[in-house]
């Protein structure tokens, strides 16, 4: 005959690990990709690697938050003001002007762009005396964010923020893993 138990299950689950790891693998699969010449799918490979990494970076503000300010933590704010916020109260000179900040900044309002999925509208008329690149004026805003360097170059300093934000946080390794 089955009894009743009482189940108590208590655990902190961190998705930034989770998301870091699905933004390197599709910036290694872009790598792969553009090196052995298969190069189908990387635009969109390369569009995800930015998106997680996006997603990655504040939920890794947001971990550092929680464990730094707990209970106070403004979990509703935007990512600025909470590198901000992160930056006074761990005594961290960070400025938006320089990397990390400065990349940090243009993936997320390329995330933002991607996000909303607004339609773009392009018209305009030139006069040029060559033959124009008709295919690069049709781009959207955000597709010149989507290159193997910047992909390259968000992944750097997502790892550049969270070692600086870890080590003023004194965060260990075994304290950000599940």
């Amino acid at each position: 005959m089955a009894g009743k138990f009482e189940v108590r299950t208590q655990a902190e689950k961190f998705i930034h690990n989770d998301l870091s790891n699905c933004a390197y693998s599709f910036e290694k699969s872009v790598g792969q990709k553009i090196s052995s010449g298969e190069t189908e799918g990387v635009y969109h490979d390369m569009m995800a690697a930015l998106v997680f990494t996006a997603f990655s970076i504040e939920a890794m503000v947001n971990f550092v938050g929680w464990k730094v300010l707990e209970n106070g933590w403004p979990e509703r704010a935007n990512l600025r003001e909470k590198v901000d916020l992160l930056s006074k109260v761990l005594d961290l000179e960070l400025d938006w002007g320089t990397r990390p900040l400065q990349t940090i900044n243009q993936l997320k309002r390329f995330r933002d762009t991607i996000a909303r999925g607004k339609p773009e509208v392009v018209d305009e008329t030139t006069i040029v005396e060559v033959e124009p690149a008709v295919w690069d004026a049709l781009k959207g805003q955000w597709e010149e964010s989507v290159t193997p360097d910047f992909v390259k170059r968000c992944l750097e300093d997502e790892g550049k923020l969270w070692k600086m934000l870890l080590k003023a946080a004194e965060i260990q390794d075994h304290e950000n893993s599940y």
